[in-house]
């Protein structure tokens, strides 16, 4: 065998996963060990010149040169992946497991062993959504559906269970509050509508084309930026006092800012957002919010308000 070809088979054998020590290696291919050694060291000059995410290492604990992916996840990435995945509950008990154990198999044994002990106890009583779907292949679905522009028919299950059949381009797949979410663009209303994916049934490609307007084109970076609980409504920029945690009010509202602090450590912020959302976020925190501007979004901050104490007053 020549010297070429011998280094390919090594390298092969390296790439499959396999350890080779230098006498076991130079006994088969009944050459001398420095023969070897040269073979290795030009794999590794080759592999340390590459854009290969791959480094030749030796084990002096077992004696034995390994390949070793430099570009492989941590631990701490595949831990904390971990408990973001067990935290979101947005994916069956099934799906989670699934893609933990493929993460684990990316780390050596003895890590693999440490993050799964980590992580047993939260998937053991991991407490999956009621919708118990399946999302994978519908989000992989609708991710092709997306990239290709293409627009579908669909049976959906709207939130008190009645089926209705809708049509529209899909334009963004968004995960918010356990659940994902895909925007579609309706022409006839010429505006985006949200679905929650779990309730999507029979879906029909059809051969339609819908061009959306640039007035109404929408990044999904500004998108994240401005709608809350998967409601949309009117866009509105918007004032309010805040007694609350600020830090915590701006990482809600990522385009927001301080405009003014008081001695009481309160806060205004002036902020954008879509109006239905972002009120119920407002009043989830409280008395700890005053809404100062516009006087039409204030008016509409009120009558809701109002309509809550009916219901304790009636």
């Amino acid at each position: 065998m020549n010297s070429n070809k011998r280094v390919i088979e090594l390298f092969l054998t390296l790439y499959q996963g396999q350890s080779l020590t230098i006498t076991e290696t130079s006994a088969r291919y009944d050459v001398s060990p420095r023969t070897i050694q040269r073979d290795l060291a030009a794999i590794k000059e080759i592999l340390s010149t590459s854009n290969a995410s791959l480094s030749l290492i030796y084990d002096t604990h077992q004696q034995h040169y390994k390949l070793e992916n430099t570009d492989k996840l941590l631990p701490q990435e595949v831990l904390s992946i971990g408990k973001i995945l067990l935290e979101s509950r947005a994916l069956t008990k099934e799906e989670l497991e699934k893609i933990i154990n493929h993460l684990l198999k990316e780390l050596s044994v003895e890590s693999s062993k440490t993050v799964k002990k980590s992580l047993a106890n939260e998937l053991l009583n991991y407490y999956p959504l009621k919708h118990q779907e399946n999302l994978f292949q519908l989000i992989w679905n609708f991710s092709q559906y997306i990239a290709e522009q293409t627009v579908i028919a669909f049976d959906y299950c709207k939130n008190r269970g009645d089926l209705v059949q809708r049509k529209g381009l899909p334009v963004s797949l968004i995960f918010s509050e356990y659940y994902f979410y895909v925007l579609l663009y309706n022409p006839t209303y010429e505006n985006y509508l949200i679905y929650r994916l779990d309730r999507f049934g029979k879906i029909t490609v059809t051969s339609d084309k819908i061009k959306i307007p640039h007035k109404n084109r929408l990044e999904d970076g500004e998108l994240r930026k401005k709608i809350h609980f998967m409601y949309a409504g009117k866009e509105v920029t918007f004032t309010f006092r805040f007694w609350g945690i600020v830090e915590a009010a701006l990482d809600k509202l990522p385009n927001s800012r301080v405009i003014k602090t008081f001695a009481d450590t309160s806060v205004i912020i002036e902020a954008t957002a879509y109006d239905t959302g972002v009120i119920m976020w407002l009043l989830s925190q409280g008395k700890n919010v005053q809404v100062l501007s516009p006087p039409s979004f204030v008016d509409k901050v009120r009558r809701e308000v109002e309509d809550m104490i009916k219901r304790y007053t009636e």
